[in-house]
């Protein structure tokens, strides 16, 4: 016996115009020298300028904004961690019986093969981050507090994020268990209504987060180099030091980094302090 299946119609739905994705990325493009910190200041600056001034400002414009911001932190942590495969020893070991993508190895160039390493991970919290860290740097024991801090707000910034891509805005119960339920439990279903000042705070957040995970990460590898790595002589340590340095450096903000012949010196000199049992 037939199903009855009315053909009724409540919207007009228009015939999808043709969309070649092929065409829409630029093939031309260069992966830049820059530092993964410079990118992503790069393109967070890119970005600010999109956000409407406090006498016009706009709460839905501003999630977009916030969208932006996050993908830039993304982007760092992928880049860094990319490019610190390529370069460090120890991360390469922490990753050699890793699986890639049959694709990938196709089809990937050497330098961007460890992004298909990647893929699959996310950055979006506490945990995600720190598994990051442990398993493509070898970070072994209790990491900073300091790091930790700032993993678990930028972990809350990433919760507005979600909202405001799955739900238009609207602060779900998961989201609500991970921002604190009980505070959230009067804002259930209710939009994501972003301020000014809220949002340079989400900004500041996310940069925290990258500024601080660049310290960690440069002074980490740099510091487990064996002893043997150094002549502690600029001009024959130099072709060994640079590449962290171009790798970590912010040369681009107004609190950019010294150059690196004077961060080698603090380094050596910090070195030579902790050998003699000397705080530094």
């Amino acid at each position: 016996m037939a199903t009855f299946r009315s053909k009724l119609s409540v919207c007009r739905s228009p015939v999808n115009p043709t969309l070649v994705t092929a065409s829409l990325f630029d093939v031309a493009h260069v992966e830049p020298n820059q530092s993964a910190i410079d990118q992503y200041l790069t393109r967070l600056a890119s970005i600010n300028r999109l956000t409407p001034p406090p006498t016009a400002f706009d709460p839905l414009q501003a999630q977009l904004i916030l969208l932006g911001v996050v993908a830039a932190v993304e982007s760092y942590f992928r880049t860094v961690l990319r490019r610190l495969i390529t370069l460090d020893a120890e991360c390469q070991f922490c990753t050699e019986d890793q699986a890639v993508a049959f694709g990938a190895a196709m089809h990937l160039d050497k330098a961007m093969m460890p992004e298909a390493l990647l893929e699959r991970v996310t950055f979006v919290s506490e945990k995600s981050l720190t598994d990051a860290i442990r398993d493509f740097v070898g970070v072994k024991g209790t990491l900073p507090p300091d790091l930790l801090t700032t993993f678990k707000d930028y972990a809350a910034v990433c919760q507005l994020r979600h909202c405001a891509v799955h739900r238009f805005g609207k602060l779900g119960v998961k989201n609500a268990i991970h921002l604190g339920l009980q505070q959230h439990k009067p804002s259930l279903e209710k939009p994501l209504l972003l301020t000014y000042p809220a949002l340079q705070s989400a900004i500041a957040i996310a940069t925290g987060a990258v500024k601080t995970t660049n310290n960690f990460l440069f002074n980490e590898v740099l510091s487990r180099l064996p002893a043997a790595t150094w002549a502690n002589k600029w001009g024959s340590d130099k072709a060994k030091f640079m590449p962290y340095y171009a790798l970590f450096a912010d040369t681009v903000s107004s609190t950019r980094a010294l150059p690196p012949r004077d961060v080698y010196t603090v380094f050596q000199t910090q070195r030579s302090k902790f050998a003699a049992g000397v705080p530094f």
